[in-house]
């Protein structure tokens, strides 16, 4: 898989936890959903290496 893909794959994961993330705290504003994710930016990280 190329640099560019695996970007793709990674903003594709990023967003689709973020959705998930907000519709289980649906009160959580937009700058809480993007602190979720910077802090768990690893972990997605690691779990899309672990995938491919």
């Amino acid at each position: 898989m190329d640099k560019k893909e695996k970007l793709k794959m990674a903003v594709i994961s990023g967003a689709s936890h973020a959705l998930k993330y907000k519709r289980s705290n649906y009160r959580a504003s937009d700058d809480e959903v993007l602190q979720h994710i910077n802090r768990e930016a690893d972990s997605i990280i690691d779990k899309l290496d672990s995938e491919v």
